[in-house]
């Protein structure tokens, strides 16, 4: 995707121009306000483009993206080309927990925190919204100061193997209630198996919330 073609002298702020339009462009295409800045990772610091009198242009590989990114320079007169990779910084607060939980723990507000990070680097996701995660479950133990992200956090479990359950049967005209056991633990909208107390009858059921499955 061509970006522009820009007028200046290649040799002296080459990657000023490259920067100031892509965080631009970042900024238009995300609305993204806070802070963003550009490096060239691997690229040397005393490393000059070859001149361009009349302005190279700007060329993505890829749609624009936090992290590694890849571009290609080019002049038409002289004619040159250059392949590089830039690394677009694009920090934002994002939630860290404050202490070390351990697995299976509900998240409060007080676990967690803001620290602001570079995106681009959160390769797993991260959130930006406390209530995004406010009573939901770890997975396993985690270590303070680590950055939340979806795979570590799941729905808390609401029904436990061997609790009391009560079996609900809502159908048109039919409203019924039993004692029954859970053989599994379940979270919310999870089907599980659970023992009829009355009868003896091991069936199926939606866990709907704590000590309540309902048979649809």
């Amino acid at each position: 995707m061509l970006l522009t073609s820009l007028s200046a002298s290649a040799a002296d702020d080459w990657q000023d121009i490259i920067s100031q339009r892509l965080t631009s462009q970042w900024r238009e295409l995300s609305g993204h306000q806070g802070k963003v800045y550009l490096s060239y990772p691997g690229l040397p610091g005393n490393y000059r483009l070859p001149d361009c009198p009349d302005g190279f242009s700007i060329d993505l590989l890829r749609p624009l993206q936090p992290g590694r990114n890849g571009i290609e320079v080019s002049c038409t007169s002289p004619y040159w080309k250059q392949n590089l990779a830039i690394q677009l910084h694009v920090m934002r607060e994002v939630l860290v927990l404050s202490r070390t939980l351990a697995d299976e723990t509900t998240l409060k507000a007080g676990d967690i925190r803001f620290v602001e990070r570079d995106t681009g680097e959160l390769t797993k996701g991260y959130y930006t919204r406390l209530e995004d995660v406010r009573g939901m479950m770890t997975r396993r133990t985690l270590r303070a100061g680590t950055v939340l992200s979806p795979e570590m956090i799941e729905p808390p479990v609401i029904i436990r193997r061997g609790e009391p359950v009560s079996i609900r049967i809502n159908r048109p005209g039919i409203h019924i209630e039993m004692k029954g056991t859970a053989l599994s633990k379940a979270r919310a909208g999870e089907r599980i198996r659970v023992r009829n107390e009355g009868s003896g009858k091991i069936i199926s059921a939606e866990a709907i919330e704590p000590g309540i499955v309902q048979v649809r």
